[in-house]
């Protein structure tokens, strides 16, 4: 079944491989090494952005990055910069909590919303792929006409992830600190 120019497995396949590297992209950016002030300071910065978040802000934010990431070539380049950007977030977060950079990508990217967002991340850049490839094959008529359905499932997917990661942050929130410490001398 075809899609566009391309058959649907093969657009699959594509968009689970770029998800796969933009992961990669965004935990090498957390292995980067920073200095006390240097994570102080993002953190700061992130924590300025998180001010009366809502599932519009969170969503809004990350349709621009995948709008972006359409741009066949220009796109694949600024989407990869963001996700590294993000990525060194983690490492801050990391030399502050002293939990490995690591976990905290795991956690966020195996949570329900981080598969959703990177799922979107991964289609909208691989959808970038696909229009050069069009070009190349004089397809790119029947790429157009399958454009706007690939917008919309990437609109979907960072909604979705929008509300789940929302819910997470307001559960997170509500919650008593007490159950997110660890306190060795607590018995269960």
């Amino acid at each position: 079944m075809m899609l566009g120019s391309i058959q649907i497995k093969k657009r699959a396949l594509l968009s689970i491989i770029t998800t796969i590297a933009l992961m990669m992209v965004l935990l090498s950016g957390s292995l980067v090494t920073l200095t006390q002030e240097e994570s102080e300071e993002k953190i700061q910065q992130v924590s300025e952005l998180l001010r009366d978040i809502t599932v519009w802000k969170i969503f809004f934010n990350n349709f621009q990055i995948a709008l972006l990431m359409f741009i066949p070539v220009f796109g694949t380049f600024i989407g990869g910069y963001i996700i590294y950007s993000t990525g060194t977030v983690f490492a801050a977060y990391s030399v502050q909590s002293s939990i490995p950079a690591v976990y905290l990508v795991g956690l966020s990217l195996l949570s329900p919303y981080g598969i959703l967002e990177f799922l979107g991340y991964g289609l909208a850049m691989s959808e970038g792929f696909l229009i050069i490839y069009s070009a190349f094959k004089k397809k790119l008529g029947s790429e157009a006409k399958a454009l706007p359905l690939i917008i919309l499932a990437v609109a979907g997917l960072l909604l979705t992830a929008a509300a789940l990661e929302m819910l997470t942050i307001e559960i997170y929130s509500q919650a008593p600190s007490s159950l997110w410490s660890i306190n060795p001398s607590r018995s269960p």
